[in-house]
């Protein structure tokens, strides 16, 4: 049996509240770190495009992270590695912060383009995004 190591940890924590295909990726990153989305999709028997968004997720909320970059047929990849239950704990905090002070941000211009639709379109559509962030930060929250 595996050494339960801080990673390991962090992973089983989270584990029974993420979604499936979340979940999914995230235990083959746990199994084949550092990988690329390749690496991943590869281990799953699927496309790279089904796993992008899920890591995507998974990045936005601090349960991993990009480790190294490295050059693989031409073009520059990121490693991923699962983040161990402090490091997930400090980014989350910093998401947070940031995905906060980005809502205020776009509130507040918000309020300054009330004569442009198409720009207080485009900053609602951002605010709501940013409101995404903050729940998928929420629900995964460590």
């Amino acid at each position: 049996m595996a050494a339960i190591t801080p990673r390991l940890e962090a992973y089983l924590k989270v584990r029974g509240s993420i979604a499936e295909r979340m979940n999914e990726v995230l235990e083959v990153i746990g199994k084949i770190q550092p990988c690329t989305y390749e690496d991943i999709a590869d281990e799953l028997k699927t496309r790279t495009n089904l796993v992008t968004n899920r890591m995507s997720e998974l990045e936005k909320v601090g349960l991993i992270r990009v480790t190294d970059r490295v050059k693989q047929k031409g073009n520059t990849r990121s490693l991923f590695s699962v983040c161990t239950e402090e490091e997930a704990k400090q980014l989350q905090e910093e998401f947070l912060i940031r995905y906060k002070s980005e809502k205020e941000d776009l509130e507040t211009a918000f309020q300054k383009v009330q004569e442009n639709p198409a720009a207080k379109d485009i900053i609602k559509r951002c605010v709501t995004y940013c409101k995404y962030k903050l729940r998928l930060l929420t629900k995964y929250a460590i």
